[in-house]
This record gives C-alpha cells, structure tokens and sequence, in this order.
C-alpha cells in the first residue's frame, strides 16, 4: 500500500504519544472542521447504524443531482474518492493509461491492480513550470501512446495548481474527438476559485469528472465520494462495485454538507488570510514553495529531510514527498491549518534551520 499522510494513530502508536499530541500538517483537510450541521446529523442518524445502508446512496444521489443539474443514473457514490479511482480501470477494461505526475499515486496503482498487462504511460510535468498541467498536450501525447484514458488532478495534488475552463473545454472536446478517456480528479476543487469540469459531462462520452466530500468537510473517518459518469460506463462500475461500501452516516452527513451554502465562503476567507501569512513565513525562512490555489503547499528545499525529521521529533507531521513520481527527499507537501497551528509549524521550521545556521550550513533557497 503506497504511504500517505494522515497517518495520525500510526504516528501516535510509534512514538508512544496520544493523538491530541499531534499536530498533522500531511492531511489537506478543511481547518474549519467538520460543520456543526453535519456532526449534528450524524448524532442524529446513529441508531440507524443496526440497519445495513442504502446501496445505491439513493438519497444523496437525489441531494447531488439537485444541486449539480445532473441526472442521478450517472452519479455514483463511492467509500472516499479513492474507491471510484479503483474502479475504473476494471469497468473500462484499460489497457494504457497515461498519467500526468507528479500527482496522487493511487492513479497509478489502481491501473497497475485492475488487471495482468494493463500499463501505464507517465508524462513528466516540468519543475521550471510549477508542475503546470496541459491538458490539450497531454491527450495529444496520450493519442501518440495508443493510450486508452487519461488521469488529471485538477487541482493536482501535491502542488495546488489548477488548470483553466477554456482549457479544460479545449481537453474535454480532444478526449471525446479521440475516443479517449479523460478522467479528472476535483478532489481539492472546492477550497480554490476555479470552475468545475462537471458542466462538461452532459454530452461528452468520454469524460468522467471524480469528487471528494472527505476533505471539503473535513470526513476523512467516514469515506466519501462520488463522481459524474457517462451513462454505460456508471452502469459499468454499478455492476462490480462491493455492496454497502458507503455507509448510512457517511451518506447522510454527505446530504446535510450539501445544504451547507455559506461553508465555501468560510472556508476560501479563511484560507485566504493564513495562505498570506504562511507564504510570508516561508519567503523569511528561505525555503521556496509552489504558488498554490488551494489549502497546501508543496515546499522545495535542500534541507526538507532535517526539518521532516526534527518535526517528526516534535509530533509535528508534513506529507513527505519522495515517494511521489518526479520528486525527491527535497520535496514536503504541508496542508494549512489554524492559525495557532500555522504559527507553530514556521516557528519550529525556524529554529531547526537555525540549528542547521549554527552547525555551518546555511539555510537558503533550492531554487
């Protein structure tokens, strides 16, 4: 299973520490929380936990379509995101997927455990860019591939970069002229400005737009996703998916957070303010970060193996990076937090430097 951040009761057991003893900065979750509503509606509907859950997430389908103008038939809920990632290749039977990395490492998983022979095409995104994704580009080199879909996170993860409406209309017509799959990730879009690729989906045979309800609303105990799906290919995935993967209180806590209308505007407001602060406090330490559009960063420095270690020393946790395609140890993905939160982590990242300062090496910029 490829390691990943958020790993609290892990960390917690090896260092013998309690859980409120750690401050996790390697989950992007919402710093806002999970919204009274919802912790509310959970409490509410526990005692519907004796009874198995609806399997077809009925309900929140219902919620869902309402909300995004779709029709429910293709709309699939899934246990996280990740589940619907995993399912995908199997329904469509992939044989080449090219894969734009860095990004999230369950892409390429996912397609290397869907079946014998099924391969993966990486397509390096460039460094002196920040990693910036282009999409018409990419399906163009997909098209040279034989490749049969296409893997975008939009925004990627780990650099919090996003890509345009215009270009993203521009990939989904190439994907569709191309008979090939464009599946995008908006697991992160809601904590950024950017427009949605599901106004694509209507018509457009072969784009598949993925969602997750784990981060924006802070549920990542409780799994949730869901995605919009041309309609062969949900009742693909509606034949092999596992029965009752999205529990009764995940479905339920998903159809209250949808009713949520000032929670976005909390949240961007909020993360606008500390994203000032945390990016002044990473130019006065000297280490360089990726301008990001959402709620982490991706910092870039020589020494992110000291400041990993001497975090991890102090129960402090950021997203290390070198088990990402296309980065290495000088990599560390850190989320945003609370403002408490966020003062600790540059005042810890100081005065390791400083220790480094003192010991003769000294702190600066990696590019």
């Amino acid at each position: 299973m490829n390691r990943h951040g958020g790993d609290v009761f892990g960390w917690a057991r090896s260092a013998g520490v309690g859980r409120d003893d750690i401050i996790d900065f390697s989950a992007s979750i919402n710093p806002l929380g999970t919204p009274r509503e919802v912790l509310r509606t959970i409490r509410a509907r526990l005692h519907d936990i004796e009874h198995y859950p609806d399997p077809d997430s009925t309900a929140l389908r219902d919620r869902l379509s309402a909300t995004f103008d779709l029709d429910p038939s293709v709309i699939v809920c899934g246990n996280g995101c990740t589940e619907l990632i995993y399912l995908l290749p199997r329904a469509l039977s992939l044989g080449r997927i090219l894969i734009a990395q860095p990004t999230f490492n369950e892409y390429e998983r996912a397609c290397a455990m869907a079946r014998p022979g099924c391969a993966v095409v990486p397509y390096p995104l460039q460094a002196r860019n920040d990693f910036d994704i282009d999409p018409a580009a990419v399906l163009r080199e997909a098209a040279g591939a034989k490749a049969d879909a296409v893997f975008l996170c939009n925004p990627n993860n780990p650099t919090g970069r996003t890509v345009e409406m215009d270009t993203l209309k521009e990939a989904a017509a190439l994907a569709a002229d191309q008979r090939i799959y464009l599946i995008i990730d908006e697991s992160f879009i809601e904590f950024t400005t950017a427009g949605s690729a599901i106004g694509l989906t209507g018509r457009n045979p072969y784009l598949v737009v993925l969602r997750s309800m784990t981060k924006f609303y802070a549920l990542p105990g409780l799994r949730l996703g869901w995605g919009v799906f041309p309609a062969r290919v949900a009742r693909a995935l509606n034949t092999i998916r596992e029965p009752w993967s999205v529990n009764t209180l995940a479905q339920a806590a998903g159809v209250a957070a949808l009713s949520l209308t000032v929670h976005r505007e909390r949240t961007q407001a909020f993360l606008t303010k500390e994203k000032r602060r945390l990016e002044r406090g990473f130019k006065t330490l000297g280490i360089d970060y990726i301008p990001s559009l959402t709620n982490y960063y991706l910092l870039l420095s020589r020494h992110c193996p000291h400041i990993l270690r001497g975090l991890k020393e102090q129960n402090i946790l950021v997203r290390d990076c070198s088990n990402f395609r296309g980065l290495d140890k000088n990599y560390v993905r850190v989320a945003v937090r609370k403002r408490k939160d966020n003062d600790i982590l540059l005042e810890r990242m100081a005065s390791l430097l400083t220790d480094l300062s003192s010991a003769g090496d000294r702190p600066g910029q990696s590019r």
